[in-house]
């Protein structure tokens, strides 16, 4: 490293360095810099494994929202659904659309109650009463703050379609449930019946 020819590099180091570097920058950066042979690409299934993969999990997701949409109480996705209703509903700020969305949630547990007309005896027991008075408790409410709105009139076609609606689910029910059951879900009809214009 001084000054004296004797402490650098030899002359023919320099010169193989030199020829080292040129060839590296002409062979560019698909050749490998020992043997200046071209790299081999990965296989077809290597470099397409992430695709795939992405593939795979969207449709996972879309079975299980699906799966979790259809579920009836008792189901193991169920309380995945509720929660979703839950959320939906405490994200709503304007009072017609919070309505008419627990509306829809209503009209939904009286599809599930019908639902589970088709199941065994006991699990229909526990499980029917409870939604019944689920769906009237949201039906309920949902009466009462579209009756707190002022503007009356905007709303009473909405009204009528969900009671058809849930009329044409829950009166074919009727002879198949028990006695509470029966009483339930007659008084609902009687109800909604009332409440709409």
């Amino acid at each position: 490293m001084g000054a004296e020819p004797a402490h650098g590099p030899s002359p023919d180091f320099r010169a193989r360095l030199r020829e080292e570097i040129l060839a590296a920058q002409v062979t560019g950066p698909d050749l490998e810099p020992d043997t200046g042979r071209r790299r081999r690409r990965p296989p077809l299934l290597v470099r397409l494994r992430p695709g795939a993969l992405i593939v795979a999990l969207t449709a996972v997701m879309v079975v299980t929202g699906v799966q979790t949409y259809a579920s009836v109480p008792g189901d193991n996705l169920y309380p995945i659904k509720r929660a979703a209703e839950a959320t939906v509903l405490s994200l709503t700020t304007d009072d017609i659309e919070r309505a008419q969305r627990e509306l829809t949630a209503a009209h939904s547990r009286a599809t599930e109650a019908a639902a589970l007309l088709g199941y065994p005896d006991s699990r229909r027991e526990r499980l029917i009463g409870p939604t019944l008075d689920e769906m009237t408790s949201t039906t309920r409410s949902a009466l009462s703050a579209l009756g707190h709105v002022k503007r009356q009139g905007t709303h009473a076609p909405a009204l009528k379609r969900f009671t058809k609606e849930q009329r044409d689910v829950v009166e074919p029910m009727i002879p198949q449930l028990g006695g509470d059951d029966r009483m339930k879900a007659s008084a609902y009809l009687d109800m909604i019946e009332d409440m709409t214009p």
